[in-house]
């Protein structure tokens, strides 16, 4: 074991970790919540929401961030330490919704 998990800093690193699982249960039903309205949105418009695209995408690092951390693979806080992760789709501007 490195030095870097010994004395107090061991410590403040578990509460993290134990925020951070509470976060990641919230992060779930966020998740949940996203895929019924994405659900609503392809039953009633035959097409996936963008905006919820993105924010999914965003929420799903987000999530997987927090897994990294409190797993230890990661010594990078997620937010609200570092930037919300950034979606990776691109919607064009000129797109619209109903196509």
């Amino acid at each position: 074991m490195t030095d870097q998990y010994q004395g107090q800093a061991s410590w403040k690193r578990v509460i993290f970790v134990a925020v951070f699982w509470i976060i990641f249960h919230f992060a779930q039903i966020v998740a949940a919540i996203v895929t019924i309205a994405q659900c609503g949105f392809v039953l009633i418009t035959n097409n996936p929401n963008q905006q919820l695209l993105k924010f999914g995408d965003s929420l799903g690092k987000y999530i997987h961030d927090i897994l990294r951390y409190v797993t230890f693979n990661s010594d990078q806080q997620p937010f609200p330490f570092a930037d919300f992760p950034k979606a990776d789709i691109v919607i064009p501007a000129n797109q619209n919704e109903a196509v």
